[in-house]
């Protein structure tokens, strides 16, 4: 199981086009040639200060040096790989970087062929519910089978009754016709019906594309960034940003109506935003950290929609379901880029050792929006550890997913049934540290904790997320959470795998899918 994409090639590649020998871009890095030459042939992994070095020497940027884009599409071959389209005809995983390197447009064709084969699984399982329980479809089925009855039993009769007389032979044409016209326009309505359901189905999953706009820009965007801060200054000077901050500035400047309403006046997310009217309701019963969000979110519609857009217009989303969800994953970034000022919130959290629940306290942030926003402390130079982050319901569904630190995310599917983000869901509210090791005996943090989102009352049905984020243990002494794990135990560590079809471990009791390779 690849870990990351080796990326010694690219840094040769890159050197032989810009004409520069192995001794100068060593001398420019501040190592030796014989270890660049290691690091070259991929038998040496890097990161961090030295791979800034290399990547100034040979000037591009970190990103482009440090594969990020091809560690993904490693993490998407190796989902694709165990799938069971593949069973008889078993694909080698080790043979993925070179396949990669060699040919990556097709690559990128058959993961897009991929994507496509299981949009249209999705759709086959959706008819088939949609067959089963619509009860247009089973009432007009129920009239196609009816019709079909009647022109064989007019069928039979012909076929037996030679010598009819001629007025009850044409009564019998004449049911017939007419019911092999019903038939044909039950048929006829059915197939518009299908049509229309499927009329403007976009060709690509929005929220993927909107995953890979993530990974591609390492979710971190400096023109985000830049706009908060001007933004902040322009809301409080002093930098508090107190709910009563932003309603004052969203009043003041915009002329914004900010109603807060009794719940069962909203729909079920407690909140409404009306850009063309300037009008933002929100329950009464929402947390404060979420009325705060809400209230940021509302400042960056009117006032940062511009640097949204630039971003928008330089993406690869193909299409408006897709380009829409986008727009709103870039605005909730730049709320929290308001709300919580990258050095300071990166000092901050360096200081704590990463405690959460102290981050929330400092910054009157809720779980996810802390964790939510330690993911996208990407700087080149200025780099917070390199986290992972996984929202999941209760149902096992992934809604969010973003990873820096080198774990591959499921894309399809559950995720492992072993990691802590369902553990978490045994004692909500509560913290949960795990130390896991996968199959290839790299080890990771896990730290998940279950939240109740709601914004009602009592009467007002709740929904529960588990929240889970993580790192390899090699930052563990920054996280405070770690302090509760037996670390130094080489037997401590649960072990784990991606999902039950790329695992492994033949012998976990929790398997739902028989692994697609049994060979770790």
């Amino acid at each position: 199981m690849a870990r990351q994409a080796p990326i010694g090639h690219r840094i040769r590649g890159r050197r032989k086009d810009i004409s520069m020998t192995q001794t100068a871009l060593a001398n420019a890095a501040g190592i030796s040639a014989s270890y660049l030459n290691l690091i070259e042939h991929n038998r040496r992994a890097i990161g961090g200060a030295l791979l800034l070095r290399l990547a100034e020497a040979l000037q591009i940027h970190p990103s482009t040096l440090s594969g990020s884009e091809e560690s993904r599409v490693l993490a998407d071959l190796g989902e694709l790989a165990a799938d069971p389209v593949f069973a008889d005809t078993p694909l080698d995983r080790n043979e993925f970087s070179s396949v990669i390197s060699a040919g990556p447009g097709m690559v990128n064709a058959l993961l897009a062929l991929y994507r496509a084969y299981r949009s249209a699984l999705d759709d086959v399982d959706m008819m088939s519910e949609r067959l089963s329980h619509d009860p247009y479809l089973t009432e007009a089925s129920h009239s196609i089978l009816t019709r079909i009855t009647s022109i064989r039993t007019v069928a039979e009769i012909f076929e037996h009754y030679d010598d009819l007389p001629p007025v009850q032979r044409a009564r019998f044409n004449a049911t017939l016709v007419r019911e092999s016209e019903r038939l044909a326009e039950s048929a006829t309505e059915i197939f518009s019906f299908l049509e229309r359901g499927a009329a403007g189905r976009p060709a690509a999953n929005p929220s993927e594309e909107v995953d890979d706009l993530l990974y591609d820009n390492a979710n971190h965007f400096p023109v985000l960034e830049d706009c908060a801060e001007t933004l902040r200054a322009g809301i409080d000077r002093s930098g508090g940003l107190f709910l009563t901050d932003l309603i004052n500035h969203l009043q003041s400047r915009h002329k914004v109506t900010v109603e807060r309403l009794r719940p069962e006046e909203l729909p079920a997310n407690g909140h409404v935003w009306d850009g063309t009217h300037k009008k933002l309701q929100f329950s009464r019963a929402l947390p404060i950290t979420s009325a705060r969000f809400l209230a940021a979110r509302a400042v960056c519609h009117l006032e940062g929609i511009n640097a949204v857009e630039t971003i928008l217009n330089t993406s690869r989303l193909t299409s408006d379901a897709a380009r829409n969800r986008a727009k709103q994953a870039l605005i909730s970034y730049l709320a929290a880029a308001i709300l919580f000022p990258y050095d300071n919130f990166r000092a901050e959290a360096r200081e704590l050792r990463h405690d959460i629940e102290m981050l929330q306290q400092r910054f009157a942030g809720s779980w996810e929006q802390i964790c939510h926003r330690l993911t996208t402390l990407r700087r080149p130079g200025e780099e917070g550890i390199p986290f992972h982050f996984l929202r999941t319901d209760i149902a096992g569904n992934i809604s969010k997913r973003f990873s820096a630190s080198g774990l591959q995310l499921p894309r399809y599917g559950g995720a492992c049934p072993r990691w802590a983000i369902h553990e978490a869901y045994l004692t909500p509210e509560r913290v949960v540290p795990q130390l896991v090791q996968l199959p290839d005996n790299t080890q990771y943090l896990f730290v998940a904790r279950a939240v109740r989102m709601g914004s009602g009352g009592y009467r007002v049905p709740q929904s529960v997320h588990s929240v889970m984020i993580g790192c390899d243990t090699a930052f563990a002494r920054d996280i405070v959470y770690a302090d509760g794990v037996p670390m130094d135990d080489g037997h401590a560590a649960v072990p784990v795998g991606i999902s039950c079809r790329q695992c492994p471990r033949v012998d976990c009791l929790q398997r739902a899918h028989a692994p697609a390779d049994p060979v770790a």
